[in-house]
């Protein structure tokens, strides 16, 4: 099964690596140390007793069974500090040389307002039967809100942690399942990561054969004060995540959407949104859970201006609210469209909610109004060294 550049796993029944062939180049050299593409397998570690001699050197410096190195994703995954490499832009197609899949002007959404409580084995059971009834429905994407395998709460954190660089993840096991029986893509939300000693707030991208192919981890963490209303500190026991992520649905045979993802407190920093219009997204996705204070002032507003300011689809999705918990969720999940119009809205309940997106409005919207062509980068701009400096190129 081909996985990541140019390379080919095969996998036994108990979910042993039993061969790593590089057409060409070594995995090091190809991947600049670092795997970015896995299979999500149940097995609780990787073997490589069985690699062709010839590749096994070069994989156990990615690999081993020994360590908490498995790399998992279509980014460079690994418990160490990868080096930072742009982000490549949208592959751009010769007219007549379209894949049939990149023909494609619609995709059927589902936003899943999922109860989570506190047992945690009920919230991964009701995640895996909601994604079913929700691709029953049609759906071809399917996302799911923050925290959704556990309550959300910085004492709550370490408890439902997982190490799923460890291989020791139920939680996606059932997601990789899930998107696999039900022939979906899938944002899995997220929910609390262990690598090492540090604890992350994480969202895991399926594609519809149940490959892992992104990790989002939460970049800004909430930490606020507002005085006689809340005070949550998510850096009590949470470590930031290191950069963006963008998935491309058209890599995976999926249509020609591009997606930026976020986690809640992301979506409040209008640059990153920048910075994934400038990386070619089209979708913006923010699995989010919102509080009884900045619910019902910001929710809205943020998602809409997120999708105005880029001219992109939007979509945040919140667990459902549960009055009696010690954190009580806004919920409200919304689809938005690049004009900032409403087009499915939950309310606070447990709920599915689903939208057909045309796709073909991103481009409607953008030349009707083409902000890009219109910025003054000569008085600003918005640099990341995950965005690829195009004006420094000799022409």
């Amino acid at each position: 099964r081909p996985l990541i550049c140019g390379c080919e796993w095969r996998v036994c029944r108990d979910g042993a690596l039993v061969m790593l062939r590089t057409c060409g180049r070594t995995v090091l050299s190809a991947t600049r140390g670092h795997v970015r593409s896995a299979y999500i397998l149940p097995a609780a570690l990787f073997s490589l007793s069985r690699c062709q001699p010839a590749s096994a050197s070069a994989a156990f410096s990615v690999f081993s069974a020994t360590s908490a190195a498995v790399e998992l994703g279509s980014r460079a995954f690994s418990t160490g500090k990868p080096p930072i490499v742009p982000i490549p832009l949208p592959r751009i197609y010769p007219q007549g040389r379209i894949p049939f899949a990149m023909q494609q002007t619609t995709l059927k959404v589902a936003c899943l307002q999922l109860a989570c409580g506190a047992d945690k084995q009920q919230n991964i059971d009701n995640a895996a039967g909601r994604i079913r009834e929700a691709a029953q429905m049609g759906a071809e994407l399917v996302v799911l809100p923050e925290c959704f395998n556990s309550p959300y709460g910085t004492k709550y954190f370490a408890e439902y942690a997982e190490s799923v660089i460890d291989g020791q993840s139920q939680t996606c096991e059932m997601l990789s399942k899930a998107a696999r029986d039900s022939g979906v893509f899938l944002v899995g939300g997220s929910f609390p990561e262990r690598d090492g000693d540090q604890l992350f707030n994480t969202c895991y991208i399926f594609n519809k054969d149940g490959d892992m192919i992104a990790r989002h981890r939460k970049i800004h963490l909430f930490d606020i004060d507002i005085p006689g209303k809340i005070t949550f500190k998510e850096s009590e026991t949470l470590s930031p995540g290191e950069g963006p992520t963008v998935v491309d649905l058209s890599e995976h045979g999926g249509p020609q959407v591009r997606m930026g993802i976020g986690i809640c407190y992301d979506i409040r920093f209008g640059e990153l949104a920048t910075l994934y219009r400038q990386l070619g997204c089209n979708l913006l996705v923010y699995p989010g859970a919102f509080n009884m204070v900045t619910g019902p002032a910001h929710w809205e507003m943020l998602i809409k201006a997120r999708c105005v300011d880029t001219q992109s689809f939007g979509i945040v999705c919140s667990p459902a609210r549960d009055e009696t918990a010690d954190y009580v969720a806004w919920g409200h999940t919304m689809i938005t469209d690049p004009w900032g119009d409403t087009l499915g809205e939950a309310d606070e309940k447990e709920a599915i909610i689903m939208s057909d997106l045309d796709l073909t409005q991103v481009i409607t919207r953008r030349t009707n109004m083409p902000l890009w062509l219109q910025k003054r980068s000569d008085i600003y701009k918005t640099t990341s060294p995950f965005v690829q400096d195009l004006s420094s190129k000799k022409k």
